[in-house]
């Protein structure tokens, strides 16, 4: 069974019985925590904004329809949204460091690739730093999420047609910070 069909019955089972949500909640819990903590960083906001996202995806659940794209994309979305109203009530903007969110413990990780990039993702990271807000969020999803261009642009709202000239653009401006660094 595919992993959107397995979703799709998971959704239709917490629909069914809020009880069942506990089951989505484990599947998607680290990828969504690992999300927030690199747009937030301080461990006690990010606890309040995933909590958040998953009461919101709990509450909205019989409004949640499947449109092709996997459930974690629409959690992605409630998480999104989440911490840019955090940003917009706190009135600012914060830098997460990467290797932060990589601290997380993710089984889907391999622990010794992740330790001989650091030196490429402190790089990354102050390139990263120079893009625009839009285009380093684009390319975190894209590229550290690995979300599908289709998926980001449900997430910010965007055509994914769109979203696939904005990565090119962004990768193109993060090859030459790279080059000039």
């Amino acid at each position: 069974m595919r992993e959107q069909d397995k979703d799709k019955k998971l959704v239709e089972l917490a629909k069914q019985d809020s009880k069942h949500f506990g089951s989505l909640y484990d599947k998607y819990f680290d990828r969504i925590y690992k999300y927030v903590f690199r747009r937030v960083s301080d461990k006690e906001t990010v606890h309040d904004l995933v909590s958040q996202t998953f009461f919101d995806a709990l509450t909205h659940m019989q409004s949640y329809e499947y449109r092709g794209y996997p459930f974690s994309t629409w959690l992605y979305k409630i998480a999104h949204n989440n911490v840019l109203k955090w940003y917009r009530d706190q009135g600012k903007m914060k830098k997460a460091d990467l290797e932060e969110g990589a601290q997380i413990a993710d089984t889907k990780v391999d622990v010794v690739k992740d330790f001989e990039d650091t030196e490429r993702k402190e790089s990354i990271e102050i390139v990263l730093s120079k893009l625009e807000h839009e285009d380093r969020e684009i390319i975190r999803l894209k590229f550290f999420e690995e979300v599908s261009n289709i998926e980001i642009a449900e997430i910010m709202g965007l055509s994914a047609n769109h979203i696939g000239v904005k990565v090119f653009r962004a990768l193109k401006k993060v090859k030459q910070l790279l080059k000039n660094s």
